[in-house]
């Protein structure tokens, strides 16, 4: 149930994926993540794709430039892909924002903004509202 969310307006539906690796049929680990897909009120200007940096995003940049926010931890933990980048660029002036889509990232999860829709990936099975969702919803709508 996403209490929060649902009283801003937004239609959510909510997906849980899990995934484990084994050796041998032993189950050496398991990874749970919830998919929080949203349809918004009101239609935003971003088109923006956020991911946790790694390697391969790390290569990428020697060949696309990417949107910097000056915040040196977030530039180094997410990679941003964005069509709108000067919207972006505006969106991403709250700490708070930054904070709330590096949570959200931080585990291999994503954050996608198209207009009016929305689809964050975050750690664990979350049953009702995700702090971080809230928090980057609560300023696309701001």
């Amino acid at each position: 149930m996403s209490q929060q969310l649902e009283a801003l307006g937004v239609k959510v539906k909510r997906t849980y994926k899990s995934s484990s690796s084994s050796v041998n049929g032993m189950e050496l680990s398991q990874h749970h993540t919830t998919e929080f897909a949203m349809q918004l009120p009101k239609v935003t200007a971003l088109k923006v794709h956020f991911t946790k940096e790694g390697l391969g995003k790390k290569i990428a940049k020697l060949f696309k430039k990417e949107l910097q926010t000056g915040d040196a931890d977030f530039d180094r933990a997410v990679f941003i892909a964005t069509d709108t980048p000067d919207d972006t660029a505006k969106f991403l002036e709250a700490e708070s924002v930054r904070q709330a889509i590096a949570l959200a990232v931080g585990f291999g999860g994503y954050c996608d903004v198209d207009g009016d829709k929305v689809v964050i990936e975050v750690e664990g099975r979350q049953d009702g509202d995700d702090a971080s969702v809230t928090a980057i919803v609560t300023a696309l709508l701001a």
